[in-house]
């Protein structure tokens, strides 16, 4: 079975750089509706090659943009979410150049942040507000590492600064994710030192992983400073995980 899913996981990126990489560059290019098509039926084929099943628990609000607060435990973390929507993500800048799916997060418009540089974090934060603008829903991951997905790490306050020159109704909503096998939380993370192939083969020998993300109430950010609605996502994110294992 793990062979099947190594086959089906080649044959899904070669199947999107041969058909679907020209089609989305030009549909992102003319803002064409079917770019958000194309993104949740990619990622929801590689979620079934490497054998995750993702369980929704709830849903975003329903009027956007939405921004989306949410434990991050791996990579797969990305395209478990966006198999469910047509979400933009921030991510680490060591991102846009990992092989292949480096290319495929700067073609679905990925933000980028340098993780060792402060200065840099007004930027990515107005690039963050105009993607708001533009109606695109945004996603964070504040703990601003993957980890094995024990336990919540503390939110990072410094990207809450996008949503504060966001003129408009906003949904700033938090987000729960749990790797599950039967009912038991287990860990599924690419972190540390580990290397990705080896990484990937254990997932797909693994298989069977349930990924259960949970919406939380969208919380109201009027009149609260970057520091509050850190703290408040995070305590909404860690007592969701915790009904969601017990």
């Amino acid at each position: 079975m793990p062979y099947f899913r190594a086959l089906a996981f080649v044959a899904a990126l070669v199947g999107a750089f041969v058909f679907l990489v020209p089609v989305q560059a030009l549909a992102r290019r003319r803002d064409w509706a079917v770019q958000h098509r194309i993104q949740t039926s990619f990622c929801r084929a590689v979620c079934a090659a490497i054998g995750i099943k993702v369980t929704p628990i709830g849903a975003l609000p329903a009027r956007g943009p939405r921004f989306v607060v949410a434990n991050h435990v791996s990579w797969t973390d990305i395209i478990a979410l966006a198999s469910l929507y047509p979400l933009t993500f921030l991510a680490k800048s060591e991102v846009a150049h990992w092989p292949v799916l480096g290319f495929l997060a700067r073609l679905q418009g990925t933000v980028f942040v340098p993780r060792s540089s402060r200065k840099d974090i007004p930027a990515v934060n107005a690039a963050l507000c105009n993607a708001l603008r533009k109606g695109r829903d945004i996603v964070v991951f504040p703990e601003g590492t993957s980890s094995d997905g024990a336990a919540v790490l503390p939110f990072k306050p410094a990207h809450f600064d996008a949503i504060q020159n966001f003129d408009g109704v906003l949904a700033v909503t938090p987000v729960a994710i749990s790797y599950m096998d039967g009912a038991q939380a287990i860990d599924v993370g690419w972190y540390g030192d580990m290397t990705f192939l080896p990484h990937l083969w254990s997932l797909m020998k693994r298989g069977g992983v349930e990924c259960r993300i949970a919406f939380c109430e969208a919380t109201d950010a009027g009149g609260k400073d970057r520091k509050r609605l850190a703290n408040e996502t995070e305590a909404q994110v860690r007592a969701k995980l915790t009904k969601m294992r017990t």
